[in-house]
């Protein structure tokens, strides 16, 4: 109850989304892209830089959130505009641009480093040992039914087996009359 609709709230989003998810995407597109587009990774000086300054604009960003919510900042509120604002807010509210405008910089430099990839980067990588057609390990490897037929194919059996079954009892258990709920 003590952090309730507070910035800790806040704070804690970015710690866990902003932080290890954000940096889990952008460590996959470092990866993905390049292999997509068939180049290499623009720049690979740049992209180190770009996650750090990630990672030390959410050590910045994130605990000051913290900190301002356990004092009693709210979320949702227009914090330069209220009539309760609290000395000790504004003390480290500064922090919090200072955070966000690095993690600003740095997302501006994941995107430029990804366009730069898709269109101005070395051509086409030569294969390598991690080649995407064959798996050298033999227990890696996707059963022949799912590698041999065309991706789509592969990817329509792997939906009805993870679906089919919730769909079939959803069509089944529930009436399609279902009266609509009143919100307001």
């Amino acid at each position: 109850m003590v952090v309730h609709n507070t910035s800790y709230i806040v704070g804690h989003l970015h710690l866990t989304v902003g932080t290890a998810v954000t940096l889990t995407f952008m460590g996959i597109s470092y990866w993905l892209v390049p292999h997509l587009a068939r180049r290499a990774l623009f720049s690979r000086a740049l992209a180190l830089v770009q996650v750090w300054l990630w990672f030390g604009g959410m050590l910045i960003f994130s605990p000051t959130l913290h900190e301002l919510g356990l004092r009693g900042m709210p979320r949702r509120t227009m914090i330069g505009h209220v009539s309760y604002m609290q000395p000790e807010w504004k003390t480290l509210l500064p922090l919090v641009g200072i955070g966000g405008a690095i993690l600003f910089v740095s997302a501006t430099l994941f995107f430029l480093n990804m366009i730069l990839t898709a269109t101005v980067s070395r051509g086409a990588r030569s294969r390598s040992r991690h080649s995407p057609t064959r798996c050298p390990d033999p227990i890696m490897r996707p059963p022949s039914w799912i590698a041999g037929s065309p991706g789509w194919r592969a990817a329509v059996i792997l939906i009805v087996i993870a679906y089919g079954p919730t769909l079939v009892r959803l069509a089944v258990t529930t009436p399609l009359t279902t009266p609509g709920l009143r919100v307001w």
